[in-house]
């Protein structure tokens, strides 16, 4: 009997290249498989309006169907009410115990903050301030000269805001789709107040910037891709240097950075690489581990690895549902293991009895 997998995305989209990369790749499997938002679910009748893919005709069709048994959760939340709707109609599925998550989640950068904080990997995540208010963030300001605060939910560079203190005031930067957006404060009083109203709209942290630039005055960092194996067990999938826009504060793709091969980087940039990839070595073997022992069980883990000016490491970022454009723009002869992956897991996780699972409430 076959298995049914469902991937869940707010939106769904039948053309969108990775979900129809692993029906693709679904032919070979005793899989049925499904795409569906959260917002198709019927919890009372524990059905789902979405679309299944016919693998005889090889498309996606629109069709009513019971909650598959396995789910791929590539769900994005915003701040309206439908997506607060779709993410309580989420953690009901999670808490259904004949339903299996490939991936659990993450909570938000604090949460995961005061717990990693706590761990072997703690000399590698920045020092961290969430923010009260504008008066704390003025002093964190003056403390540390040149901060970046970002939302604890935030992504995809959303809400990243680069202020400097100076001799002529406090400046703020942040990116829009117009380009870098600038501001100048010579009033502090000012300042405060134009903070409380950001601080109203989101709970932020503070980080003290890390200086990383290419010669260019461009901001680079490394992104690793992680996922499981046929077998369960952790791999690096792949690794790229993200490069952003001369004078930008984000390396992110969506707003304009580009994916470099971290081979040629090596062979470009002057740095301790022997040391460096000792070190990333072991981050990456025990970050995952780390994750699961503290929060709950995963499939995938996007990380964000900053080289500092001093050849020190800093890990900037995880996220549980990663985007797979770095295997897209620099390893294409990987995409079909790549849309394999998810199947494999499916049918890892069915070979397995489990009988309890923390189920993240996140």
């Amino acid at each position: 009997m076959n298995q049914s997998l469902g991937i869940m995305t707010l939106n769904p989209q039948v053309t969108n290249s990775y979900f129809l990369g692993i029906a693709q790749q679904s032919l070979s499997y005793p899989i049925d498989l499904y795409l569906f938002s959260p917002k198709g679910i019927s919890p009372l009748n524990e059905t789902v309006d979405g679309f299944y893919f016919n693998k005889e005709s090889q498309s996606w069709e629109n069709e009513a169907f019971e909650i598959p048994e396995y789910i791929y959760d590539r769900t994005y939340y915003q701040k309206d009410m439908q997506s607060q709707q779709a993410k309580a109609v989420v953690q009901w599925l999670k808490n259904q115990g004949h339903i299996r998550f490939l991936g659990y989640g993450l909570p938000n950068k604090w949460h995961l903050y005061e717990k990693l904080k706590k761990t072997p990997i703690s000399p590698y995540i920045p020092e961290t301030y969430l923010l009260t208010d504008g008066n704390h963030l003025l002093n964190l300001l003056t403390e540390h000269k040149d901060i970046i605060i970002k939302p604890v939910d935030g992504a995809h560079g959303f809400a990243i805001y680069h202020l400097v203190e100076s001799q002529g005031g406090i400046v703020v930067r942040t990116t829009k789709k117009e380009g870098i957006m600038e501001q100048s404060f010579q009033r502090k009083g000012i300042f405060i107040k134009w903070a409380n109203r950001i601080l109203q709209q989101h709970t932020f942290i503070c980080q003290k910037r890390i200086l990383n630039l290419t010669k260019e005055g461009a901001p680079f960092d490394l992104r690793i891709l992680l996922n499981k194996n046929v077998h369960g067990e952790w791999r690096e999938f792949q690794r790229a240097i993200r490069v952003g826009e001369q004078q930008a504060i984000l390396t992110n793709i969506s707003m304009g950075a580009s994916y470099k091969s971290y081979s040629d980087w090596k062979t470009l940039h002057d740095s301790s690489w022997d040391t460096i990839e000792e070190e990333l070595t072991d981050i990456m073997e025990e970050m995952p581990l780390i994750l699961e022992e503290h929060f709950s069980a995963l499939f995938e883990i996007g990380v964000d690895i900053m080289i500092a000016e001093d050849q020190s490491l800093w890990i900037l970022d995880m996220n549980s549902k990663p985007g797979h454009k770095v295997v897209d723009a620099l390893g294409q002869e990987k995409l079909p293991s790549l849309y394999n992956a998810p199947l494999d897991y499916c049918e890892f996780l069915a070979s397995q009895s489990l009988t309890s699972l923390r189920r993240g409430d996140f």
